[in-house]
């Protein structure tokens, strides 16, 4: 197994307050990681040092070492990166312009694709690989401010597959949706990972348990473990994650 994200040592301050400390973990490539754990326990902003949106929060420090590849992200180039690391938020946020031109918009912009015929197949490719392109491919010039929530969220997984990066990141993919989108972005999930590394933050227990391959719990800040996952659901080696995976709190 390969690790396609290491990091070191990284604790997270937000004003000078840590909210990440001392964090040792790996993602392996072509794995879900699965991050569970209750709110502020430094899930999300695991995720946003990964893609290094906390950047624009004048309130963030960090000390530790994010490794992609075995280059340290913040040498990387910030666009450069967002490219290799796609993400997706967890409510779908399509821009207001037309389903195909949602597809197209970062591709023509970072210079990916230019012909229009590239760009037609491009569009086909990404929405038939988010399990969208039998739904829409007859209005792809409508609104995708029209498309139902889950629709919009799968739309927003084609937009991240369209700049062909290496690792997904998923914060709460599936917070606002249906059961039955749901269960249509678990099935994608685990789908992409046999061509990326995904790593997916929730709050679903199940969800988790369902399509990570290993998971890590983080309470107040701190990794409490990781595990592959079918263990740590069914014999976790600390008392607090056997707590929060049956329910006793969180």
């Amino acid at each position: 197994m390969v690790d396609k994200i290491k990091i070191e040592n990284l604790s997270c301050y937000y004003n000078k307050k840590c909210v990440l400390d001392s964090l040792d973990l790996n993602v392996v490539e072509n794995e879900i990681l699965g991050v569970i754990g209750p709110a502020n326990s430094g899930k999300t902003t695991f995720l946003r040092t990964i893609n290094r949106m906390n950047d624009f929060d004048v309130t963030y420090s960090r000390k530790g070492n994010v490794y992609l590849d075995g280059d340290d992200i913040f040498d990387i180039d910030a666009e450069n990166l967002r490219r290799r690391v796609g993400t997706l938020f967890a409510m779908p946020i399509p821009l207001p312009m037309s389903i195909y031109d949602n597809i197209t918009y970062a591709p023509k912009r970072l210079g990916l694709v230019a012909k229009k015929s590239d760009l037609d197949g491009m569009v086909e490719r990404v929405l038939k690989y988010a399990s969208l392109w039998d739904e829409v491919k007859d209005r792809l010039d409508a609104s995708a401010m029209k498309m139902s929530g889950g629709q919009q969220q799968r739309l927003c997984i084609a937009r991240v597959l369209a700049i062909n990066p290496e690792v997904i990141l998923f914060d709460e993919p599936c917070s606002g949706l249906d059961p039955i989108s749901t269960a249509k972005v678990e099935e994608l999930m685990i789908e992409l990972k046999e061509k990326y590394t995904i790593v997916l933050v929730t709050n679903n227990v199940k969800q988790a348990s369902r399509v990570s391959d290993r998971t890590a719990f983080f309470l107040m800040g701190k990794l409490i473990e990781v595990d592959k996952t079918g263990k740590l659901f069914v014999s976790p080696k600390e008392k607090e994650t056997e707590d929060y995976i049956t329910g006793r709190f969180g």
